[in-house]
């Protein structure tokens, strides 16, 4: 009899087992867990960056030069993964101190440039590595620049929003479920316009902008 009780014991025991042991078979605990980048984001960012102004006197003369200073700002997108591709849109906005000048044909002016705030709004297209996304960019840019002379501190000129494009790349890697950290790289072409400087001379100026920044954003 006592046999008997632990021969069923031991038939239980692997009626038990052999279902679990299956079980664990299909199941992989130890699979990692693949990012997701769908859902909407907003972020912080800073960066660096370099403005060419293409500026040609309407009466005759050039005064073209470089700039460079320094940009920070707000991020807002959404974001939609399909397999591996992610697609989506951003907006951002940035507080910006990049100017530049050279002296102007007439030398005892100085031909200026400044950059106020830059903008954006863009189509996104990437491709996801897990945790890690690759992309490329491009829409509409925005800025405000001012083209002004100066003589002895006093400054004449104008400051005017422009509507232009940009277009650039990026990668940015999701350190948690909710937070993200990013490069990216953006050029600026704010296109032609024209300015009135000192003695009601008008200027035609180009602004192009070549930025770099890195940020954060929160998913949800």
């Amino acid at each position: 009899m006592r046999s008997y009780f632990l021969a069923s014991a031991a038939a239980a025991a692997l009626m038990i087992a052999t279902p679990a042991s299956a079980a664990d078979q299909f199941v992989d605990t130890t699979a990692p867990t693949v990012f997701d980048w769908t859902g909407f984001y907003v972020g912080l960012h800073g960066g660096g960056a370099g403005s060419r102004i293409g500026w040609q006197y309407v009466v005759g003369g050039a005064a073209s030069h470089s700039g460079s200073g320094a940009f920070g700002g707000v991020q807002a997108g959404y974001n939609v993964q399909n397999g591996a591709w992610v697609f989506g849109g951003e907006a951002d906005l940035s507080y910006a101190d990049i100017d530049g000048d050279t002296p102007c044909p007439t030398p005892i002016y100085s031909c200026n440039s400044d950059i106020g705030w830059l903008g954006s709004v863009r189509g996104r297209a990437g491709y996801a590595f897990d945790n890690v996304l690759l992309y490329g960019t491009a829409g509409l840019g925005l800025g405000s620049v001012r083209i002004e002379t100066e003589l002895g501190g006093v400054t004449a000129g104008e400051r005017k929003t422009r509507v232009g494009w940009t277009a650039g790349a990026g990668a940015e890697m999701a350190f948690s479920d909710a937070w993200s950290a990013k490069g990216e790289y953006l050029y600026y072409d704010l296109g032609r316009s024209t300015y009135t400087v000192d003695s009601g001379l008008e200027v035609s100026a180009r602004t192009r902008v070549h930025t770099f920044k890195v940020g954060v954003n929160f998913h949800w």
